[in-house]
């Protein structure tokens, strides 16, 4: 066995230390370029509070509310609506019984998109509302596809008729978003 004397030790030191500078040297000069951020610009961050929260929330014109009470009002609305879709229903009956030659009567229709409904689920919904026809489902989801705008539908409310273009439809459940 060979036994490591001092000196070899120092010089396998002075090598690794040689190593680390030459690490360094191209790191910090050639792929960051000399360029270090100065600490000043250190953005610091208020700690979240309720204070900071509501504020947030008024500056943006938006409320918080909890959940059972969004979910009571999700209720409400869905009630609400397929009231109004009965009585609509109704209506357009007793409208087309006396005067069939109004045949092209706009329908309006209070569409609601929620949490994981498919553009499919959609196109179905505005076919059996009366927005759509059934031969322009297929024209709809193909538009979206097309356009890639499936991933720009927004949860919510909209108020839909069927004077609307397929491309209005789009524009509509997305928030006017454009290519």
């Amino acid at each position: 066995m060979n036994a490591v004397t001092k000196n070899e030790i120092r010089g396998f030191a002075a090598g690794i230390l040689l190593t680390c500078a030459v690490f360094a040297f191209f790191y910090y000069l050639i792929f960051n370029q000399g360029e270090q951020k100065p600490a000043k610009n250190v953005v610091k961050q208020t700690p979240l509070t309720e204070a900071t929260v509501t504020q947030y929330l008024a500056s943006h014109h938006r409320k918080a509310i909890d959940l059972d009470a969004y979910n009571q009002w999700l209720s409400d609305t869905q009630k609400a609506t397929d009231k109004a879709s009965k009585s609509k229903d109704q209506t357009n009956t007793n409208s087309k019984d006396k005067s069939p030659a109004k045949t092209s009567k706009t329908t309006t229709y209070n569409l609601h998109i929620k949490s994981g409904m498919t553009p499919g689920d959609i196109s179905s919904e505005l076919v059996s509302a009366k927005i759509l026809k059934s031969n322009q489902k297929l024209n709809f989801d193909q538009y979206l596809h097309k356009n890639k705008l499936e991933k720009y539908v927004q949860l919510g409310s909209y108020k839909v008729s069927s004077d609307m273009s397929i491309q209005k439809l789009a524009q509509v459940i997305t928030k006017n978003h454009s290519n």
